[in-house]
């Protein structure tokens, strides 16, 4: 079956379904490859650059996060309005060049300058991918749409783990590399040339996607507002849902991104393993995260096809508990390496669980709003997530146990308070995500053009 324009409406073959979202799944990947290398390279940037963790954690979280939060808000209006493409195309490009540059730095600001630039880049991808996404594919597959589109951030995390930790092995024991007009680069400024450049390539796979209106399917189970539905009405009208919602999925992110950002450190600090051997298990972890991507989409589609309008709330509801216990075990508790990473695994599969919450803002928000919601999304989880998660722990260590070595004590104790407040928010995020999408599926923000009216 050949696909018709989906600009004007048309359907899309589930043929070019698939290809949209595995295009977007390799997108995702380049995205946090080129992201979370860094978390690898914690003392030997440290060395280099002569900073502290709480120095490395801005670099790695807050120069990130802010600039990707903050650009994520004008670009979901340019996604609403503009060529996803050519967004797609110019954001990958300048992510993928800061990337590169950030393995040209040889001081702590000129890092961080660079990682605001991969930040500012990859703001682009999220709400072209959300709004492709819920745009191609009916209700009850849109959670799992999600799912497979947001498994590129455990696949590009464990590449980036597992090559990272093969690379700076390598390099280190070749005392890095000499480039042409550039000089030497040390091991882990190489590992940024090396990852970043790639994504120079991939950006131009944005010209084979569909420039995407909704599929018959979806056309079919929620009529298009007669006009643009205005923006901040939507957010008063929906404040109390989007803030539990969002708040949630943004407490779950600190989570994520703290563990994330410190079990590297806590494998070298305490338990004495190398960069190559900590690379290669860190790597086969967060592959485990595509379980939880996989369950995630499953058990929310599955819950709001037997009318949980909730659906998509309910599975990390009851995961968090079990993130809590577990991370006190591994992280406080126990003494055992692999009790720790055990733990760990379990938790990045459960924490993934909360992925759905994206598909449901998606599912509660009018398709003229979709892309600036994915970004208000996706401002939230970073913001808080990369820009608090590392820099918590960070702030527990450096100053209130003041040993480097109690890195999975301060873990412990940001996991645990956290956990809790995200408990809090998801309870009563509930009743708010029933009437959101009640709300939609009664027409709600339909305006019926005024000659019906009259």
């Amino acid at each position: 079956m050949t696909s018709a324009n989906p600009a004007t409406g048309g359907t899309l073959s589930p043929a070019r379904q698939k290809y949209a979202i595995c295009v977007l799944l390799l997108m995702y990947v380049f995205a946090y490859m080129d992201r979370n290398v860094l978390a690898l390279m914690v003392d030997p940037i440290k060395e280099s650059l002569q900073i502290s963790d709480v120095q490395f954690s801005l670099v790695h979280g807050v120069a990130f996060g802010a600039f990707y939060a903050v650009f994520g808000l004008p670009m979901g209006y340019i996604v609403d309005r503009f060529s996803k493409r050519w967004v797609l195309f110019w954001g990958i490009s300048i992510w993928s060049a800061a990337t590169l540059a950030c393995g040209l730095a040889r001081s702590f600001p000129t890092l961080a300058f660079f990682r605001f630039g991969v930040g500012a880049g990859e703001a682009t991808l999220v709400p072209a991918a959300y709004s492709t996404i819920s745009r191609i594919l009916p209700k009850d597959r849109t959670a799992m749409g999600i799912a497979v589109f947001s498994m590129g951030s455990g696949i590009g995390s464990a590449v980036a783990i597992g090559i990272g930790g093969y690379l700076i092995a390598k390099l280190t024991k070749l005392g890095g590399i000499a480039l042409p007009f550039i000089g030497h680069l040390e091991p882990w400024q190489a590992v940024f040339v090396i990852i970043g450049a790639p994504g120079l390539f991939v950006a131009l796979l944005a010209f084979t996607l569909p420039e995407t209106g909704k599929s018959a399917a979806a056309e079919a189970e929620t009529p298009a507002p007669s006009e643009p539905v205005p923006l901040m009405p939507f957010l008063a009208e929906n404040r109390a849902y989007l803030f539990f919602t969002i708040g949630g999925l943004a407490l779950i992110t600190i989570l994520a991104y703290a563990f994330a950002a410190w079990m590297p450190a806590l494998l070298l600090r305490q338990y004495g393993k190398d960069v190559a051997w900590v690379g290669y298990v860190m790597s086969a972890v967060t592959l485990s995260g595509l379980i939880g991507f996989g369950l995630s989409g499953y058990f929310a589609d599955r819950l709001f096809r037997a009318g949980y309008k909730d659906g998509h709330v309910i599975p990390i509801l009851y995961c968090v508990p079990v993130i809590i216990v577990l991370t006190i075990v591994g992280f406080h508790l126990t003494g055992d390496i692999w009790v720790a990473v055990g733990c760990y695994a379990i938790i990045h599969i459960l924490a993934t669980i909360g992925n759905s919450v994206g598909a449901h803002v998606q599912l509660a928000t009018p398709p003229s709003l979709r892309g600036r919601l994915a970004a208000i999304t996706v401002a939230a989880q970073h913001l808080c997530g990369l820009a608090l998660g590392p820099l918590l722990v960070a702030l527990v260590t450096d100053h209130w146990f003041h040993d480097p070595a109690r890195v999975g004590d301060s873990m412990a104790i940001v996991g645990t308070i956290i956990g809790l407040l995200a408990i809090l928010f998801y309870i009563l995020a509930r009743a708010h995500a029933r009437a959101a999408i009640t709300r939609m599926e009664e027409g709600y923000y339909h305006t019926p053009p005024i000659e019906a009216v009259a």
